[in-house]
This record gives C-alpha cells, structure tokens and sequence, in this order.
C-alpha cells in the first residue's frame, strides 16, 4: 500500500470499547450491575433533561444550531462572575475539549508536561501532536503534585503543562497556592490546562479558583464536562472556559453544526436544574463517607478523595478482586499505579450500589483468609 499514514497518528492505539453491564449480567447470571468503575453519576441526568431531550429528539431530522451560542450564554449565566459567552467553548466532551487544545498548540518536537499517575488521554494528545510527554510524578504515597519539579522541567519547547485537579486516579488537589505558583511562575509561551471536571465535588477551601485567572486573562484553559456533575456521560458534552482571546482561537476548531441539538437541549436543561445537581452532589459526599467508614472497619487503607471516587489498598491483588466483584454485580477497576498493583479505584454509587460492592468485598477477602 503506497498510502501514507502519519506516524503520529499510528503511534495512538485504538481506543477500547467498556464492558457493559450487559455482558456482566449475561456471563455471570446477576439481574443488577453496579458499574463502579467509570465514574458515572449514581442519580444520573436530571428528569427535566430527560424531558427537554425527548422533546427536541422528535426534531432529528433537522440540522442543529450551527454554533454553540445558546449554550455559552447559558453556561455565562450559570457561573455569573462577569463570565461570558466569550470565554467559553463547547465540546461533544471534555475530552474534545483537550483535543482542541493540543491540536491548537502542539507541533512536533513541542513538550507537553504531565504528573503520573493521571488520566491517561494526556499522553494521547500528546502523541496526536507529535509532541513530547514530560512526566514530573506525583509524590509517592501521599500523589501531591511536585511544583518545584514542573517548574523546573520547563524548557523553551514547552508548550502545555496539564493538570488534573482534582485527579484522576487519586483524587487530591493541586491546592490554591501551588496553582497560583504555576501561573504565575511559569513562563508567557506555556500555557495551563486544568482539567476540572471533577470540581463539583470538591468540598475543601483550598480548591483553587481557577475562574479568576480567566478573568484576568492569564495563559489559563479550564476543563468541564457534563458527565460527571450532571450525570450526562452518555451524551458527551463538555467544554473549555478560557481568556476571550484564548477561546475564539480555540472555536475555530469546531465544525458546522458542531452540537447535536439533543446535546443542546439537555445541556440547557440540565444547566437550569441546579437542584438535582446539588442532589447528586450531596448523595456522593455522604456515600462516600459511609464507604470510608466501612474500609475503617475492614482495616483497609484509603485515600480520602474530593472526587466522586476513591482509592482502596487491598491485602490481595486488586485485579483478581475486580474479576470476583462480577460475580456479585459490582463492577470496579485497579488503579493502575505502580508499584502499587493491590489498590482498587473505586466509583461512588447508589447506597444500594456501595452495600453490595462492601458485602462482596468483604466475603472475598474472608475467603481469602
């Protein structure tokens, strides 16, 4: 074949289709699956974004909006503080929303600076780029972020330092003061991505605000998604909140009609429940404070999270526990962090959902003696 491909492109793999909970309910028998292990919402969408979905899905045969404007406004609105529609971009996800970023300011031979253990599409869009991944690790044990050794690893081809706040997998902070180092420290050709899409559920003062680098117009792109917070992880729909500037670059990487007008609807709709959100919100704190409660009691060691997931280390391989958990319709993953192969990343889920993964857990680990 005489095509050519772009090594770059060649040296991403293929993504991998999630087990559903189908295939877990036809090969282990069990009528109810707790998929613990993507971090979805355990309330899911608001009813009233079900409603403005199934009322615009009648519409389909129609072209969408061309552009995301009803959606920036609503999104200006939400946050107030003097935001608007301008510092924001849309997406069909925050993963989209990365990707915009790194196809706006990444070419080869550029630098890309990360903290493992992380999420993993960092390294992806790197790689798209032709750019080089920098890994300054986390801390061991305790995953703080090392600012001194970002800082330190900035070179003339840096070009984005990325950071998931909270993180995924560990689910601590980049605390206030060690963001407002990063912005202001580094240098004016780097730009700062927060990947954010976990900030609903932070509940520590030291959680930085990252708003009001973009009100000052510093070099600062933040991350959301409506997957997490609003439950809406099957409709892939997120979006960056930049300096103006910023964000109309990055806008003009989208294409015609670029959101579904059932994404619309449900984006609107789900912005303009504040109430269930709050309700999905409050039902993760608690659960996840009943769970903590329960690895006391199971003498488990845990990392307290400001996700809507946690870590768990276990006396036994945690991918052998994963495999047993099916059997009881529980669904979770290991954490993928070496050299710790015994911790377990852990979704928070409905009460009934987090008692069935703890009574299974627990029965495993007696087997196990």
């Amino acid at each position: 074949m005489s095509l050519r491909f772009n090594p770059n492109i060649l040296a991403v793999p293929r993504m991998r289709n999630m087990v559903s909970k189908e295939e877990v309910q036809a090969q282990y028998g069990v009528e109810k699956v707790y998929r613990m292990s993507y971090n979805e919402s355990p309330l899911g969408p608001s009813p009233k974004a079900i409603a403005a979905m199934q009322e615009t899905a009648v519409s389909l045969g129609d072209y969408s909006d061309f552009s995301d404007d009803r959606l920036r406004h609503a999104l200006a609105a939400t946050f107030g503080r003097g935001l608007s529609a301008d510092h924001f971009v849309c997406a069909t996800s925050g993963f989209e929303a990365l990707e915009f970023v790194g196809r706006g300011f990444l070419q080869p031979g550029d630098e890309v600076i990360v903290s493992h253990p992380t999420f993993g599409v960092y390294n992806r869009l790197a790689r798209m780029g032709g750019a080089k991944l920098v890994d300054v690790p986390l801390q061991p044990e305790t995953f703080a972020f090392d600012v001194d050794g970002i800082l330190a690893a900035v070179t003339e081809n840096t070009r984005l330092v990325i950071v998931c706040n909270p993180n995924n997998p560990t689910g601590n902070l980049l605390t206030a003061a060690e963001m407002d180092r990063l912005v202001n420290e580094l240098p004016d050709h780097v730009l700062l991505v927060a990947d954010e899409v976990y900030f609903h559920f932070v509940a520590s003062p030291d959680f930085p605000d990252s708003l009001q680098y973009v009100l000052e117009g510093r070099n600062v792109v933040i991350i959301h998604t409506f997957s997490k917070g609003y439950g809406l992880a099957g409709l892939r729909l997120g979006y960056a909140i930049a300096p103006p500037e910023i964000a109309d670059y990055l806008g003009r990487l989208q294409r015609g009609f670029h959101l579904n007008g059932v994404a619309i609807a449900g984006g609107l709709a789900a912005l303009a429940d504040q109430e269930h959100l709050q309700k999905n919100v409050a039902l993760v704190q608690a659960q996840k404070q009943w769970l903590y409660g329960q690895y006391d009691r199971l003498d488990l060691r845990y990392w307290p999270s400001e996700t809507n997931f946690m870590l768990v280390e276990l006396p036994v391989a945690a991918g052998e526990v994963c495999q047993k958990l099916l059997s009881y319709g529980v669904m979770v993953r290991p954490a993928g962090i070496e050299p710790m192969p015994n911790v377990l990343r852990v979704t928070v889920s409905t009460p009934d959902g987090n008692e069935t993964f703890i009574n299974g857990l627990e029965e495993i680990l007696r087997q196990r003696g």
